[in-house]
């Protein structure tokens, strides 16, 4: 396969923008990303659209032990300028799958009171989106949404709800799909469903 970021720049990357605030936006919400280009394997091209949208040299990278190949490194170097570090507490975006063990949120950069921004943004690439897990509620929310993602349990989805109470400090989330991609931003409420 050939390697290939965007070909278009402007008009890709302000799509790929566009998809990724909208999930924001709305949490819960599952949001179409058909990016029109080709990351090494294993990066799925949804998770290397919101690398080379959002990451640029100014935004330290780490990759899981899963991503973190020598042709994934050197995509996201070419095609982001993204520096990639040794420590997920040293990154502003952190790429992992959800079959691995995932990094703990609370050590992960959760940025200051006076400056929230200065948080990590975990992104997740995983298999697609289910059987409801929880419900979710707050901005951008409409009364309450049911949300589920493939090959994530109560363990993580118990970390989102202790994220939500560091609230404004704390990570945001989104899970990047083949061709979709939903997010979870720490200002989003998380209840545990008891099918769950």
């Amino acid at each position: 396969m050939t390697e290939r970021g965007f070909t278009d720049v402007a008009v890709q990357s302000a799509h790929a923008f566009r998809s990724i605030m909208q999930a924001m936006a709305r949490p819960g919400r599952v949001m179409l990303l058909d990016a029109d280009i080709e990351p090494p394997a294993p990066l799925l091209p949804s998770a290397a659209a919101v690398a080379l949208t959002l990451c640029d040299f100014q935004t330290p990278v780490w990759l899981s032990p899963e991503l973190d190949n020598e042709r994934v490194v050197h995509y996201l170097r070419f095609h982001a300028g993204a520096p990639i570090v040794a420590e997920p507490q040293a990154a502003q975006f952190v790429f992992t799958t959800a079959v691995e063990l995932l990094p703990q949120p609370g050590l992960l950069l959760q940025g200051t009171h006076e400056y929230p921004d200065r948080s990590a943004t975990l992104v997740i690439q995983v298999a697609g989106f289910g059987a409801t897990d929880v419900e979710l509620s707050g901005p951008g929310i409409r009364g309450a949404e049911h949300f589920g993602v493939a090959g994530l349990d109560e363990v993580f989805w118990s970390a989102m709800a202790e994220n939500h109470a560091r609230f404004p400090v704390g990570i945001d989330v989104i899970f990047a799909a083949p061709a979709q991609l939903a997010a979870l931003p720490r200002s989003t409420a998380i209840r545990m469903l008891e099918s769950a």
